[in-house]
């Protein structure tokens, strides 16, 4: 993916080098539109490309947006030196490799089984249904109604259907298989799918156990097929620019971060009646949920967890149910925790007594099957030091909100504004506002539709996997078991090199 071209000399002054390895202000413009990251690695480049580039003493490293060879795409490339301060507009810029992933029909089509039709399911069953030379040919889910809804919603009729994924597995006509099935069947489903040389998007958590998760990543290093996991925010531009500002180097050292997660009272009593209140089925909460946000720790900062603890429980909903289901109950009018149906997909008939399938069921148990809120601190192999919390009582929305502190300036955003400000430690340097106001972008802030989209790409040789290494895949899991762990034992847990490794496998894919 690598090219290298030489840097006229007056520019030498402005490149990186051993001593400063994130000194350069130069941009490289690919048709005017600015590539990036930079300051990448050049084995990264090499290996991954996506755009990436290095002004690294008097050459530069870099890779097109796609791949293709710049010296016969047709594309113009040009170095510019960045403005003073970067204002929203550069940033965003910034991000378009990943922001702007287009999609267009291959040259057969792409045949993809769904497993699963569940809320996820749906959504992304959406995304699939209106991708160009793509064609949905197993719809599977334990309720046959759940799957005549979405052939009938996405005009499907011809795609096969059943309760057992296992024959769409088996259908040697099927290239790509998505698996949104409950957590706990995971590990079965990819193993099965890698042996049958499929490509995988897998929902996350990869799995709700580290061994799973490991025994799953080995099936994928084994097949050679792509894997792309469910870690939708990774793909989200909100954290793309803040992925961005840290690779430009523009908040200096990081040693704080903090990240949190606040549900809606809605939202978060949904969990405690569905499948998910079940550690076993699962994981845990802290597994199933902040799996997303401990993944971005590591993936934002580009670093592991060392060291972590935990505290939580079931405060707020640990006490006796007033009745054991909503339709049930007295007090249903005025609970802020009643039963709305609003975070899953149900049929017509669970629609019309939820009751009847046990939809219902009241959140107030005293069995604490998960908890309502936990708090993680942990310290990173980089030096940087963070805390994370869940909590399920939002009065209004559901809100994830994150700050990073580095010597240089600190950034504050909530994602679901799609806004960040960086203040710098210079006075004199004007704030950085950046924000998504005024575009459309879908499902967790545009990260359902490029993170499929970059694993479409990859399905017909267009790009590689997305997910590449080892530690990539598991991260999230560690860390997310490491806590629940510590909350258990009431003890730090501190993690290894043995916790990111899988037997027989290399650390790069």
């Amino acid at each position: 993916m690598a090219w290298v071209a030489d840097l006229p000399a007056a520019l030498w002054d402005d490149t990186d080098n051993n001593e400063l390895p994130h000194r350069s202000s130069l941009r490289l413009l690919e048709n005017d539109t600015e590539l990036g990251p930079g300051h990448a690695v050049h084995a990264t480049i090499q290996a991954s490309g996506d755009g990436r580039y290095s002004f690294w003493m008097n050459v530069v490293y870099f890779s097109s947006s796609d791949g293709s060879d710049p010296n016969t795409n047709g594309r113009t490339y040009a170095v510019e030196r960045a403005p003073e301060h970067l204002d929203s507009k550069s940033v965003l810029r910034a991000i378009k490799p990943a922001d702007g992933i287009q999609w267009s029909a291959p040259d057969r089509p792409l045949r993809c089984a769904l497993l699963g039709l569940g809320n996820r399911g749906r959504a992304l069953a959406r995304i699939v249904a209106g991708s160009a030379g793509v064609e949905i040919a197993w719809l599977v889910d334990a309720a046959p109604a759940r799957v005549a809804q979405v052939q009938a919603e996405f005009d499907l009729p011809d795609a096969r259907s059943g309760t057992d994924f296992s024959a769409a597995l088996e259908d040697p006509a099927v290239d790509a298989v998505f698996i949104l099935l409950p957590d706990h069947l995971h590990r079965v489903a990819a193993e099965q799918a890698f042996r049958a040389g499929k490509h995988v998007f897998l929902e996350k958590p990869i799995a709700t156990t580290a061994d799973d998760g490991k025994a799953i990543v080995a099936a994928w290093m084994a097949s050679g097929s792509v894997l792309q996991l469910g870690f939708v925010l990774r793909w989200a531009p909100f954290y793309q620019a803040i992925r961005n500002v840290i690779r430009q180097g523009q908040l200096g050292p990081i040693r704080v971060i903090s990240l949190s997660e606040q549900l809606s009272v809605v939202h978060g009593a949904s969990f405690l009646r569905r499948w998910h209140a079940d550690a076993g089925q699962s994981g845990g909460l802290i597994v199933h949920k902040s799996c997303h946000d401990l993944d971005l720790a590591c993936w934002l900062l580009e670093s592991r967890p060392r060291i972590v603890g935990s505290l939580g429980g079931s405060s707020t909903f640990h006490k006796p149910a007033p009745a054991p289901f909503c339709s049930q109950c007295a007090v249903r009018a005025t609970c802020p925790y009643a039963d709305t149906g609003l975070h899953e997909h149900r049929t017509e008939a669970e629609r019309a007594d939820p009751t009847a399938h046990g939809l219902d069921r009241c959140v107030f148990r005293l069995d604490d099957p998960i908890v309502d809120n936990q708090v993680v601190s942990f310290e990173l192999e980089n030096g940087t030091r963070g805390t994370y919390y869940l909590a399920m009582q939002g009065p209004v929305r559901s809100e994830r909100r994150i700050t990073l502190i580095g010597d240089a300036a600190r950034l504050d955003g909530i994602f679901e504004d799609g806004r960040f400000t960086v203040a710098y430690t210079d006075p004199g340097r004007e704030p950085l506002v950046w924000t998504t106001k005024g575009r459309k972008l879908g499902g967790h802030g545009g990260g359902d539709l490029s993170s499929v989209t970059s694993f479409l790409n990859a399905c017909v040789g267009r790009a590689p996997s997305p997910i590449r290494k080892v530690e990539d895949a598991l991260a999230g899991l560690v860390f997310a078991a490491a806590a629940e762990r510590s909350r258990t034992s009431h003890q730090m847990v501190t993690l290894q090199d043995k916790d990111f490794q899988v037997d027989g496998a290399p650390t790069t894919a």
